[in-house]
């Protein structure tokens, strides 16, 4: 018998369980980690979808009254748990302002002039240590205690933070190219008022029976195209044209209140496009409801007050002072063409009313 080969042997198996136990050990130290990290996405993503529901609820708010826009988003954060507690947001965690979708932008208050207020922005967070989830405490792991107890394991693994933010935004009402001048803020609208195109030559207007052209339109009553330009003056008024995007959606207004934009009082396949948009958003009462600017007096080469009514009528940029809220019944071409409005309600640059009423999640 070979003593010496058989207590090799035993050695051999002896090693053996020791590196069996230690990879037990490892084995179970990825698993636990594991679950763990695991445990930490899911309770991330219901933050998240806390922080969805709260900005959506709170933006379906006045969000003219932030207070009321935080209490219903803590009341919707509250109706959902993450890691088995409901969330718990604070007034701090809301924030009511500006989101720009072009640049992907939310602004806090105090906002620049012109900017609306159209979003909120919502946190929901676990990050307080020690504390509990009623005061936005960490999650506790299932296995931190035991590697926080390994040599330089270290503090920060029997709780972890984890937070989401998100952030509902109500889009703009749809903002035509078509100018009032400022003095139908002044007056009470009565239903059913039509405001008309008037050429920049009177020789094109024609009644089409062989007549005189028709005297022009009173200056208060008459529209005036604009690109929303600093130097523009809207004279392609084609199918195709600036003023057709944003007749049709495909642009979006840039931050122009207070300041002067060009008008254009001419006619052109513009009005088609407008016809067209009227037919496909009118409700089933029969209105479009659209945004459209409000231009003030402006002022000449010479210095002069030149009037904004009507639109378009001197080759001068007007400030655009306002918008107003409009309902659009008939849009007509023929020989009289023109848009009438049922309702026009003037608004500062800055008022909530401007903003859609349905919020999407933005980010």
């Amino acid at each position: 018998m070979d003593a010496f080969g058989t207590v090799k042997k035993r050695n051999e198996r002896g090693f053996a369980l020791v590196y069996i136990a230690l990879m037990i050990v490892v084995l179970v130290g990825f698993v636990s980690l594991a679950v763990d990290m695991g445990y930490m996405y899911v309770a991330k993503g219901q933050l998240q979808n806390a922080a969805d529901a709260a900005a959506l609820a709170g933006a379906a708010m006045n969000l003219s009254v932030p207070t009321d826009v935080k209490a219903k988003a803590k009341e919707f954060a509250a109706a959902n748990k993450a890691a088995g507690d409901p969330v718990v947001i604070t007034d701090d965690d809301v924030t009511v302002g500006n989101w720009e979708a072009k640049t992907s932008t939310f602004t806090a208050p105090p906002l620049p002039s012109g900017k609306v207020v159209n979003a909120v922005k919502v946190v929901a967070r676990r990050t307080e240590a020690g504390a509990t989830a009623a005061e936005q405490g960490r999650v506790h792991t299932f296995f931190g205690n035991i590697f926080s107890l390994l040599p330089g394991g270290g503090e920060g693994w029997a709780e972890m933070s984890a937070a989401a933010q998100a952030i509902a935004s109500r889009p703009p009402r749809p903002t035509i190219p078509i100018a009032l001048c400022q003095t139908v803020c002044s007056k009470t609208i009565p239903p059913a008022v039509k405001f008309f195109f008037k050429e920049n030559d009177p020789t094109k207007i024609d009644s089409g029976k062989g007549k005189d052209p028709p005297p022009p339109p009173p200056a208060e009553l008459t529209l005036g195209w604009t690109e929303f330009s600093f130097t523009s003056q809207a004279t392609d008024l084609g199918p195709k044209s600036d003023i057709a995007k944003y007749i049709h959606g495909e642009l979006h207004p840039p931050d122009v209140c207070n300041k002067e934009i060009y008008t254009n009082n001419g006619i052109g396949e513009a009005v088609n496009e407008l016809i067209d948009e009227f037919d496909a958003r009118k409700n089933d009462s029969g209105y479009w409801e659209v945004i459209v600017p409000i231009v003030s007096d402006g002022v000449g080469k010479d210095g002069k007050t030149v009037s904004a009514c009507p639109p378009g009528d001197q080759p001068i940029p007007y400030p655009l002072a306002n918008f107003a809220i409009a309902w659009i019944t008939s849009v007509v071409k023929g020989s009289s063409p023109g848009v009438t409005f049922s309702k026009i309600e003037c608004l500062p640059c800055g008022d909530p009313r401007l903003v859609g009423g349905i919020p999407t999640l933005v980010k």
